[in-house]
């Protein structure tokens, strides 16, 4: 039989990665030779060509591993380079949710686990113009989730889970979780599907680990600070975002002042001295936090007057005129930018205007005000695609969102698709929005 001529031991999850590290620093056709022809078409094309001409399987679709002898799931992902190095292009993708099955499933009988708990992951380096079979394997190896992840990737799991229970499956969105995503896969009526407990189709959607998390696996490493060293850390049934809050509760209507002196830390009038704080109450010491890098969590601190008034509305990058004329609304920036996990750290002045610590509260926009943010999305992309500039949404639109200068001064200019300089403009979200959000 022609399996027993494999040049790997199929049942060894070693030899697989052995075999799988001859292409590393090469493509399938060099090693292949020239003669090998691309015979397969569509999103996972390079991925088929792979099982099927360099590992002699035929791709299937099946809800067990790839390798099913060995356990191992073969997923080819695509690396960009960048000024850091090579980091992950997108998401990684893992099989659809089958949401009239998945819900009677426990996490280790469910479909993500038992088809994704040893990865062999081969990242390629993506280049423009050049075929599949071309695409040079700079990293490959086997990846098993650390524990500390794990236990995030299952409370993950478990959010998605009890949405679907809820009949609440519509209304699932990638920023719920940290490290596994529910992405969609499909975008219009015919990615709609049933759910078990409501009536309502709810969009097609697959189980994914979040690009920031696969730059983890590619460093080896980030240059961050993990909150938690030790699964010790949590209390039974504590999930990570009660963990942090649980850091935080102590420190509750404590001034700016007072959380210093306790940290000792040093004194400072700089814009991101509560930030500063926030990592302090953490145990964070290096620049950057580990979890929240992983899952793309957003850290936001907001000051409130003593009148409970919120005067700042929410700032987030400048809008590029000639990129956002290019997207599409599900890989647009600002659409990316909304479903991911916001952290919200948030100071109240008191009478004697001395900031104290109210509270924070993780947060990710629901999918009915994802439509209104949508709405603003095409409208500021056609005027820009126009050349006007003079009728952006503003914030007394009331529509969540709005348009509005953010540059250096009056002189702080960006090309446009028609080649003129307007103003940079930024994307905000409307403070009465943020105070609506952060009152509950």
């Amino acid at each position: 039989m022609a399996e027993l001529n494999l040049p790997y031991n199929k049942k060894d999850s070693k030899s697989i990665e052995s075999y799988a590290k001859r292409l590393l620093n090469k493509s399938i056709r060099e090693v292949l030779g020239s003669h090998i022809k691309q015979t397969y078409f569509g999103k996972g094309k390079l991925g088929q060509a792979l099982e099927d001409l360099y590992f002699q399987y035929k791709p299937n679709s099946g809800s067990g591993p790839d390798f099913v002898e060995a356990g191992v799931e073969l997923k080819t992902s695509p690396l960009k380079r960048t000024t850091k190095g090579l980091t992950s292009k997108e998401r990684l993708v893992f099989n659809i949710i089958n949401y009239e099955e998945e819900y009677s499933k426990t996490f280790k009988t469910s479909s993500f686990w038992i088809k994704n708990k040893l990865l062999l992951l081969m990242f390629f380096l993506h280049q423009q113009g050049i075929e599949d079979l071309d695409f040079i394997f700079k990293i490959i190896k086997l990846w098993e989730f650390p524990s500390t992840d794990l236990k995030i990737i299952e409370d993950d799991w478990v959010k998605i889970i009890t949405k679907i229970k809820a009949g609440k499956a519509h209304e699932i969105s990638e920023g719920d979780t940290l490290y596994l995503g529910a992405c969609t896969k499909g975008a219009n009526k015919s990615s709609l599907r049933k759910q078990p407990f409501s009536s309502e189709l709810a969009m097609q959607r697959a189980f994914s680990l979040k690009s920031k998390y696969l730059n983890f696996i590619i460093r080896k490493s980030l240059p961050a600070e993990p909150i938690v060293k030790d699964l010790k850390e949590y209390k039974t049934d504590e999930s990570f975002e009660e963990l942090v809050q649980k850091r935080f509760a102590p420190y509750y209507g404590m001034s700016e002042s007072e959380i210093i002196k306790k940290l000792k830390l040093p004194k400072s009038v700089s814009k991101s001295r509560f930030y500063l704080i926030a990592k302090a109450i953490l145990g964070i010491k290096k620049e950057k936090i580990e979890e929240f890098e992983k899952a793309e969590i957003e850290m936001k601190t907001i000051r409130i007057e003593y009148s409970d008034a919120l005067k700042e509305s929410m700032s987030f990058a400048q809008i590029k005129y000639k990129e956002i004329v290019n997207e599409t609304w599900e890989d647009s920036y600002w659409l990316n930018t909304l479903t991911k996990r916001f952290f919200f750290v948030i100071f109240q002045k008191d009478a004697k205007r001395q900031a104290r610590l109210k509270k924070v509260m993780f947060w990710t926009m629901p999918v009915k005000d994802l439509e209104v943010a949508h709405k603003y999305w095409v409208d500021t992309k056609k005027k820009i695609a126009k050349n006007d500039f003079k009728h952006f949404i503003k914030i007394s639109d009331n529509m969540i969102c709005h348009v509005r200068p953010k540059g250096i001064n009056s002189r702080d200019l960006m090309e446009t698709p028609a080649g003129t300089m307007e103003k940079k403009m930024c994307y905000w979200l409307n403070s009465s929005y943020i105070k609506g959000i952060i009152s509950h």
